[in-house]
């Protein structure tokens, strides 16, 4: 009995049922590639993901300008009948202009064909990183070209740091009395991983496996110390030993000291080229960084092996 429902339904089908590998089946189902893309990138960033303020610019335009609230100086102390003095309102403009970043891999057909793991994915995570390393470096590139106050540690000339000059409390401290000197919050501090041994040796630094909470496993958290959260990362340039740690603020607002406008998102595309037989796998994305205050940003060099 059961042989002859099998050989009824098999007679019954007569060749134009929709399935996966029909030409409009090929077009309408959707392919996975660009949200592993984004998964992938989303992993290994740091600084662009927790020391920027975000901007949505996907919508038409070149450019994208905005108002930044410039903060007041404070209030005069006033003796009686004295006229009040009235201050200028004060605002900023500051412009984004997305650029164009992508980076891509090729691998032969019959290397797809051989291969005894998924070739297309692993393509796509080394996209992904990739992509994730430039955006990360020019974050942090727009942060210490724009930060107000350079400082160094012992208070030393850039040109002479030695090994001894490592960063200490001190240098912590300063730095945040800066940032709150003009009247800014001070949130983060961002450091490569040759000063993360530096950082851990302050015995006032609270460390990330401490907190107790979810934020003791967020991507490149290792400690706080009074309240700053110090995030490590590889997308700090040690260049001749040194190394800039950067600690900035956020306004009274919560608006960040950078921000980050996005335009068009990770996206992953695959081309065949039948006479070279070989896949390629390219990864494109737009954005732009700029600072928005810079008085929020102070970068403190030391010594980085």
């Amino acid at each position: 009995m059961t042989k002859q429902f099998l050989a009824r339904a098999l007679e019954s089908f007569d060749g134009n049922a929709f399935i996966t590998s029909d030409q409009y089946a090929t077009a309408v189902n959707p392919k996975v590639w660009d949200t592993q893309l984004r998964d992938y990138e989303e992993k290994n960033i740091v600084y662009a993901k927790v020391g920027t303020q975000s901007y949505d610019f996907r919508q038409p335009g070149r450019d994208l300008t905005i108002t930044v609230d410039a903060a007041p100086t404070e209030a005069a102390q006033l003796v009686e009948t004295d006229e009040i003095g009235i201050q200028a309102l004060s605002n900023r403009q500051v412009t984004f202009t997305p650029v164009e970043y992508g980076t891509g891999h090729e691998v032969s057909k019959s290397e797809m064909e051989d291969a005894f793991f998924s070739t297309m994915e692993n393509m796509v995570k080394k996209v992904g990183y990739s992509l994730a390393l430039k955006k990360d470096a020019l974050g942090v590139a727009a942060a210490v070209a724009g930060a107000t106050t350079a400082l160094v540690a012992n208070d030393v000339d850039s040109t002479a740091i030695a090994s001894t000059d490592t960063l200490g409390l001190e240098d912590f401290t300063r730095a945040v009395r800066v940032i709150k000197n003009y009247y800014y919050d001070p949130s983060e501090a961002f450091i490569c991983p040759s000063q993360e041994e530096q950082i851990l040796n302050i015995t006032q630094v609270q460390k990330a496996n401490e907190f107790g909470s979810r934020d003791a496993i967020e991507k490149g958290l290792i400690g706080q110390l009074f309240g700053v959260k110090i995030y490590v990362t590889h997308s700090i340039p040690v260049a001749s030993n040194k190394a800039k740690m950067i600690v900035q603020g956020a306004s009274g607002s919560g608006e960040k000291a950078v921000g980050y406008a996005v335009k068009r998102d990770p996206t992953i595309e695959r081309d065949y080229n039948p006479y070279l037989r070989k896949y390629a796998v390219l990864g494109t994305e737009r954005y732009n960084f700029q600072v928005l205050h810079p008085n929020a940003i102070v970068t403190v060099e030391s010594y980085a092996a």
